[in-house]
């Protein structure tokens, strides 16, 4: 009575083989094998079940003299069949295993081989993976590396920039941007960080690509240089231009009215005619001298940039309508004559803009240069505006337009924001970006 126990063992072992052999038949695209299989299987559940039948007296329901051997032969003939099956889809396996093997380290070749700076990341901004070029420039492990985050290596100036970056990666699925990265070192690197997202084994992961835009950099810095040296160079020649000819010439039409005053037979209308040409030339005269200084100012040309900036704010004080607060520092010895009047422009801009739609009564300038870098702050206490809002409507605000244009030129920052009262622009420019004097 001991092999019926067994039996009934070896029968569900047969079927729960069965099972588990139709499961593999479920995902594999190589059903026929594990068909087979499961139909050996089956049949050898029968034969014990036939086997059960004769051990307990059930032997006259089948002929189980018969059933035994043409189980076992079926098995055999299944059983080989879905071998030599599984053997084929064994070998396939191999096969695509060392394909894919070779695929990996063609790519970890090209992935390392590359010179720009490649990171995979988490969509948590996680870094799993970096090539060599990364490790060589931030002075780090890989090991290390794959212990941070994105945002924790120093990028740029804030954490929040990177965050934002994240986000817009997110949103969009790709992002371009250019910043800084800077290595353990502390060696800065100009770089833009082309970023996507894709899909590695099954799972969603964002790929930076930083590449080295130094040579780029230089370049926009001398395109920039040749751009500002050609304008201003044009602002002299043409201030020269009204000083020297239009304003000599109009000197002289005026002494000749003048001589036509002093002639004899003089009468009323020729008096009027004349004193009427005299007063239009006088304007011209000082209209030319206006625009010949508003051009280039002379008190900036005589005296530099703090003492043009406190000139023409303690014009406007004088009207009592507005109240500017100054304070500068190091400027004077810092500055070249074209940054000179570009932010000689740039602050009477604001100003002008303060005044025609801001309704402050103080404004407060700060404008400091130091190791190479000159930043200037302007704020005031009246309405604010909205800043895209005010440029994509054209409305006005004209001047904060040229300023920002300005000051993109110059390769400097702009920031804005309102305080409630007022608002705060920061500008701030590498020093040696300005073309050289002399």
């Amino acid at each position: 009575m001991i092999a019926i126990p067994v039996i009934i063992g070896s029968m569900l072992l047969r079927i729960a083989t069965f099972v588990v052999v139709m499961n593999y038949y479920k995902v594999s695209r190589h059903r026929t094998a594990w068909l087979l299989i499961a139909a050996a299987m089956i049949l050898l559940a029968l034969e014990s079940l036939f086997q059960l039948f004769a051990l307990t007296g059930f032997s006259s329901l089948v002929n189980t003299h018969f059933v035994p051997p043409v189980a076992g032969f079926a098995v055999s003939v299944l059983m080989l069949i879905g071998t030599v099956k599984v053997r084929t889809i064994l070998r396939r396996l191999a096969a695509t295993e060392q394909k894919s093997r070779m695929m990996e380290h063609r790519f970890q070749l090209l992935f390392n081989s590359s010179s720009d700076q490649i990171f995979v990341l988490t969509l948590e901004g996680r870094i799993v993976e970096v090539n060599q070029a990364a490790c060589d420039w931030l002075a780090m492990s890989r090991e290390e590396l794959l212990t941070y985050y994105f945002r924790e290596i120093k990028i740029g100036n804030a954490v929040e920039g990177v965050m934002d970056h994240i986000h817009t990666i997110l949103k969009n699925k790709k992002h371009i941007f250019e910043t800084e990265l800077r290595s353990k070192t502390g060696k800065s690197l100009p770089v833009e960080i082309n970023c996507r997202i894709v899909d590695i084994d099954t799972q969603q992961h964002i790929i930076c690509v930083a590449r080295n835009i130094t040579e780029r950099r230089e370049l926009e810095k001398k395109i920039r240089i040749a751009i500002i040296e050609t304008e201003e160079t044009e602002r002299r020649r043409f201030a020269k231009e009204i000083h020297d000819g239009l304003g000599p010439l109009l000197s002289t039409i005026k002494l000749y009215v003048n001589e036509l005053e002093c002639m004899a037979e003089p009468s009323d209308e020729k008096n009027e005619f004349a004193g009427h040409i005299n007063r239009l030339i006088n304007e011209a005269v000082d209209s030319a001298r206006n625009i010949a200084n508003n051009i280039t100012p002379k008190v900036l040309t005589d005296f530099g940039l703090s003492q043009a900036l406190i000139t023409f704010c303690d014009t406007i004080n004088a009207t009592n309508l507005l109240h500017i607060h100054t304070h500068f520092k190091g400027i004077d010895q810092s500055i070249g004559p074209t940054f000179e009047l570009i932010f000689y422009r740039i602050v009477t801009e604001l100003i002008n803009n303060t005044i025609k739609h801001a309704n402050a009564s103080e404004v407060e300038v700060q404008l400091e240069a130091s190791n190479q870098k000159l930043r200037l702050t302007y704020r005031d206490n009246g309405r604010g505006f909205d800043l895209q809002q005010a440029i994509d409507k054209d409305d006005g605000h004209m001047g904060v337009k040229n300023i920002i244009s300005r000051v993109r030129t110059m390769g400097g920052i702009f920031n804005f924001r309102n305080t409630s009262p007022g608002i705060l622009i920061t500008i701030s420019v590498d020093l040696s970006a300005q073309p050289p004097t002399g």
